[in-house]
C-alpha cells in the first residue's frame, strides 16, 4: 500500500509511511501536486503513476482550516487517484471538520456531519477510517465502510511512562464526555470525577460550576476530552481546579483545533501540560503543548488491506 497526502497533514502522511516500511518496506509517499488556480479553484495532480496504477492508496487528509478546501481537495485526489488505474482507495481523516455539526439543535440548521458523508460515500473512495468523535453514531451516516478509531491506548502508554499515577484522578469537563472519560479511567482503574459546566449558545461562552464525585486537593488531574476548539473549557476548568487544591493538572484531547487564540489562552491558565494528537497539524510550538504521533495507530488499522 502506497499513501498520498493532501495539504492539511503531509508530515502525519509521511511518518505514516516510515510506520508502514517496518512491515512492509516497499510502501511509498506519492507525489501530488496541489496548486492553486487565479480564480481560486484548487488543481490537482498525482505524478507518480507507476505508484498508482493496479494498486492499493491510502488518502490521509484532516478536514482542519481552511475546511471546505481540505474536502474539496479529498474529492480531486480521489477523482485524480480513479483516472490513473489505482485499485481502490482508502481515506484516512484523522479529524472529520463538521463532525461536531451531527444534530440539529434549533430548527433550521443543517447536520453538516451526515452532508459530508454522503459528499464521501459518493466519490471513489473505498473506506473510510475516522478518529475519536465527538458522536460515535457518525459513522452510520456514510454509505461506504467506516472505521472509528480510538486513541485511548496512545494516552494511556504516554501517561504511564510521564506521569505518576498512584495520586491521579480521572477527571470529565462536563457531562456530555462522562461515558468517553468513564471508559478511560475504567482503563487505568482511576477514580473519576466531572465537572459541572455550561455554556451559551450564542457566544459560546463556557462556564464551570463545580465539581462532582470526589476532591482533586493535592491530586495529579487528568483530564480528558475528544476535542479542544477554543480552549474556553480548558482555562476555565483548570481555573476551578485549582481554587479546589489541585496539585497538577494535564488536559488530554485528541483533537487541538486552538481556534481563536486557544492555545495562548492554555498557556495563560494553571494547566500543566495539554496533551494532543497530530490529527490537526499544530502550527504553534509551546512547552505546555505535547503532542503525540498518531502513525503506529494508523499503521496497525490499515494491516487488513495491504
Amino acid at each position: 500500500m502506497h499513501i498520498i497526502s493532501g495539504s492539511s497533514n503531509p508530515v502525519l502522511a509521511a511518518n505514516l509511511v516510515t510506520a508502514l516500511q517496518t512491515q512492509h518496506p516497499q510502501s511509498r509517499l506519492i507525489n501530488c501536486q496541489i496548486e492553486k488556480f487565479a480564480n481560486d479553484e484548487k488543481k490537482i495532480r498525482v505524478s507518480d503513476e507507476d505508484l498508482v496504477r493496479g494498486q492499493q492508496i491510502c488518502l490521509v487528509q484532516s478536514f482542519s482550516a481552511p475546511v471546505d478546501e481540505m474536502i474539496i481537495e479529498t474529492l480531486l485526489i480521489a477523482d485524480a487517484l480513479e483516472r490513473l488505474g489505482a485499485k481502490e482507495v482508502s481515506l484516512i481523516v484523522p479529524w472529520m471538520g463538521y463532525s461536531l455539526q451531527d444534530k440539529v439543535f434549533r430548527e433550521g440548521e443543517a447536520i453538516a456531519a451526515k452532508v459530508v458523508a454522503d459528499i464521501l460515500s459518493n466519490s471513489f473512495i473505498s473506506r473510510i477510517f475516522l478518529l475519536e468523535l465527538h458522536n460515535t453514531s457518525i459513522p452510520g451516516f456514510f454509505a461506504k465502510p467506516t472505521y472509528h478509531l480510538s486513541t485511548k491506548e496512545l494516552f494511556q502508554q504516554h501517561l504511564r511512562e510521564h506521569i505518576d499515577l498512584s495520586q491521579a484522578v480521572v477527571v470529565s469537563p462536563d457531562f456530555g464526555g462522562l461515558k468517553r472519560a468513564r471508559y478511560f479511567a475504567n482503563s487505568l482503574n482511576l477514580p473519576l470525577l466531572n465537572i459541572d459546566k455550561s455554556r451559551d449558545l450564542q457566544s459560546g461562552q463556557v462556564t464551570a460550576h463545580a465539581i462532582h464525585g470526589g476532591d482533586v486537593r493535592d491530586k495529579v488531574v487528568i483530564l480528558y476530552d475528544d476535542v479542544i476548539v477554543t480552549g474556553g473549557t480548558v482555562a476555565e476548568t483548570s481555573q476551578l481546579l485549582k481554587e479546589h487544591g489541585a496539585k497538577q493538572i494535564y488536559f488530554l484531547a485528541t483533537h487541538g483545533i486552538f481556534c481563536n487564540q486557544g492555545l495562548d489562552k492554555i498557556i495563560a491558565s494553571p494547566i500543566d501540560k495539554v496533551i494532543v494528537s497530530d490529527s490537526i497539524r499544530q502550527q504553534q510550538s509551546n512547552p505546555k503543548l505535547v503532542t503525540l504521533s498518531l502513525a503506529p495507530l494508523l499503521a496497525g488499522a490499515l494491516q487488513d488491506w495491504i
